[in-house]
């Protein structure tokens, strides 16, 4: 949240976390997340993890804002709440996203998913 402490800075490191609650995905949602969450329980207990809903949804923001948690989340959902402020952290970590589109998509849409097949094979 903007209010937050550490809404100022310009890097999280994980010992930034020490004391505070961090809002994550559910385990089982990506071998990715599960990866972090395991580090971050593992070797980092001073940092309490509470599980959000499967799915990230206006809900799962606004109980961050209200209650003050760290919310785990990616770079394109950035501007998704107006007083939640989006912070890179410093150790590393990628997840790869792909498209979302329609079972049966229009023809324009096709044509942006076969040219992109046909850039990345």
């Amino acid at each position: 949240p903007f209010h937050h402490p550490l809404a100022a800075k310009k890097q999280l490191c994980l010992s930034d976390l020490y004391g505070e609650t961090l809002m994550m995905v559910k385990r089982g949602d990506s071998p990715i997340n599960d990866a972090e969450r395991d580090v971050i329980e593992g070797r980092h207990p001073q940092i309490r993890v509470v599980d959000t809903a499967h799915f990230y949804d206006i809900d799962v923001f606004n109980h961050c804002e209200q209650n003050g948690y760290i919310l785990s989340s990616i770079e394109c959902w950035q501007d998704i709440h107006p007083s939640l402020v989006t912070i890179p952290i410093e150790w590393g970590g990628s997840i790869p996203y792909g498209l979302l589109y329609a079972l049966n998509p229009e023809d324009d849409v096709l044509r942006v998913i076969h040219a992109l097949e046909k850039r990345n094979g």
